[in-house]
């Protein structure tokens, strides 16, 4: 399902009748894509219950994709693959930054616990392996929603814009397409964005 609902783009533009639902929401699934490449969110705005791997660069703290809860944490201590090492939420490990989930942003990161029970394997390759829900938790922000319904309007209006020049003279102004996301959409979502993935 894509972050504006077919329903919210055909109202911002305009459109009454279903003639063009197909087109319309091809628009939408790839102005999706488009906001996700701009974050740099691998799960997007929603959420998806994988195993992903990283490599921990400290021994109190490894760097994680967006992520939500943990299901299991084991860690390859032995550097033979086998990953034979159980972490305990709690006991072993919490998630980090502390406070993310009460802002309604996901995890991006796992420190051990203050108790100090087990340590990360430290530049051991993939040495840190994690089963949950990666994503962005409650779904997309209405900030992100917003975007997408001001992008698809971009898009669906180049249609009709040669050479990627919306507009005239007569009409007061010339407004030349951009490559990038819409100049107000990317606004939007520039809170949201993430400086590089992690997960291998």
């Amino acid at each position: 399902m894509s972050y504006a609902t077919l329903a919210q783009f055909k109202a911002a533009v305009g459109i009454t009748d279903s003639t063009d639902d197909t087109a319309l929401q091809n628009v939408l699934d790839a102005t999706d894509t488009l906001i996700d490449l701009y974050c740099d969110r691998k799960t997007g705005f929603g959420t998806a219950t994988e195993t992903r791997y990283y490599t921990a660069e400290a021994y109190d703290y490894v760097l994680t994709d967006d992520l939500v809860s943990v299901t299991t944490l084991t860690t390859d201590d032995l550097e033979n693959g086998t990953y034979s090492t159980t972490w305990t939420a709690g006991t072993d490990f919490q998630l980090t930054p502390k406070n993310y989930a009460l802002d309604g942003l996901p995890y991006t990161g796992i420190s051990r616990s203050n108790a100090f029970t087990k340590n990360f394997p430290k530049n051991i390759f993939l040495g840190v392996k994690v089963v949950g829900v990666f994503g962005f938790p409650g779904g997309a922000p209405a900030a992100v929603v917003q975007a997408a319904i001001i992008q698809a309007g971009a898009v669906w209006n180049s249609r009709t814009a040669p050479f990627g020049v919306i507009g005239s003279a007569d009409l007061g102004g010339i407004l030349r397409m951009s490559r990038a996301l819409h100049p107000e959409a990317a606004l939007l979502v520039e809170p949201y964005r993430n400086r590089g993935g992690l997960a291998v």
